[in-house]
């Protein structure tokens, strides 16, 4: 009897020391001991409080702009260098207004009570102020001349239009500006710390948060090749159109430690040409039907999903440095910005 009563206390024991050392293993798991580097592990706490706030700070940004074609008949005497009002009255066979758009991705970096800075991608504001088109002999075709175009950011308060300030198109940097009334609850301003490119490694873990396809949705990603030449890094994220200025996150040492590395611009992408009928052919065509119309040749560009390339955050902050004086003639306070 008294040898069942302690072997029963030494088992009890013995399980309760494995239990405390499988919770001490499960804890180290979990908490891995910092070490100052950006984390290639997935977080083990919940980053949903920090994504939320992130949602409140990140606009839907749409650009609508309107050009007057017009459109020669072929052989005509005139090129781009020789175009004048009445050379385009003179051989126009007609005139139209046409409008192209683009949307993309918005992040609110400043905010005085005023007016509103919004930092973005070039390529996403930044249209010709005139298009040329030409007949595959060579031919002028036709000319587009950039009438107006219009920014407009989603959930912003009243005031006047969305307009750029300063822009790089080499680096892909836009930064733009709304004045607006005093709003009753002011907007939202993304001021997590700002991280270094240079400490990304193989293997960290970012986020992005934008509007893919008009969507807010948020993608983690892996970054690969960080020390690329050319000033980009790469990630793995599923780009898609509208997530252009979306900002990217790392985490130092586990959550809520989010630093802002960078600002997702483009995606590795190849043309495609088609053949397609002419634009008022109806919606639906029977299949296996007979189509005795026009056929005109189109492209467009094909995304190859998972390879995206982002700004530096380094390359966003010496933009500012370098345009501080035109920024300061709009009214910013340029200490203000990521505050």
């Amino acid at each position: 009897m008294i040898f069942k009563k302690i072997l029963k206390i030494g088992l009890i024991i013995w399980g309760l020391t494995l239990f405390s050392c499988t919770t001490q293993q499960v804890e180290k798991q979990q908490f891995p001991k910092p070490d100052g580097r950006y984390d290639s592990e997935f977080p083990m706490q919940s980053v949903s409080d920090e994504l939320s706030y992130l949602s409140t700070t990140v606009r839907k940004l749409d650009c609508l702009v309107f050009y007057m074609t017009y459109v020669f008949p072929p052989d005509i005497p005139l090129d781009k260098n020789s175009i004048t009002d009445a050379k385009l009255k003179a051989y126009a066979l007609g005139n139209d207004v046409t409008n192209e758009s683009v949307s993309g991705t918005a992040t609110v970096i400043y905010y005085d009570g005023n007016q509103i800075g919004l930092l973005t991608c070039a390529h996403v504001v930044d249209f010709p102020d005139t298009l040329f088109n030409y007949f595959t002999e060579g031919g002028l075709h036709s000319i587009s001349i950039k009438l107006k175009q219009q920014n407009f950011v989603a959930g912003l308060p009243e005031g006047e239009d969305v307009e750029i300030v300063v822009i790089d198109k080499k680096k892909d940097i836009a930064l733009l500006r709304k004045v607006v009334n005093a709003p009753a609850q002011p907007p939202a301003v993304l001021n997590y710390p700002i991280g270094k490119t240079k400490d990304l490694e193989w293997g960290t873990v970012v986020y992005a948060m934008g509007y893919p396809v008009g969507n807010l949705m948020v993608t983690r990603a892996i970054v690969s090749n960080p020390g690329r030449a050319n000033g980009m890094f790469l990630t793995d994220a599923l780009f898609n159109h509208g997530i252009s200025g979306a900002p990217v996150l790392a985490l130092r040492d586990g959550v809520p430690n989010f630093e802002w590395v960078g600002m997702a611009s483009s995606s590795s992408a190849q043309s495609i040409h088609y053949l397609k009928p002419e634009d008022d052919t109806p919606q639906f065509i029977a299949p296996n039907s007979t189509y005795s119309g026009d056929i005109f040749v189109d492209h467009k560009k094909s995304i190859n999903y998972g390879v995206t390339y982002s700004v530096r955050i380094e390359d966003v902050l010496k933009f500012l440095s370098v345009n501080k004086q035109k920024l300061q003639e709009k009214g910013f306070d340029t200490d203000l910005f990521f505050k």
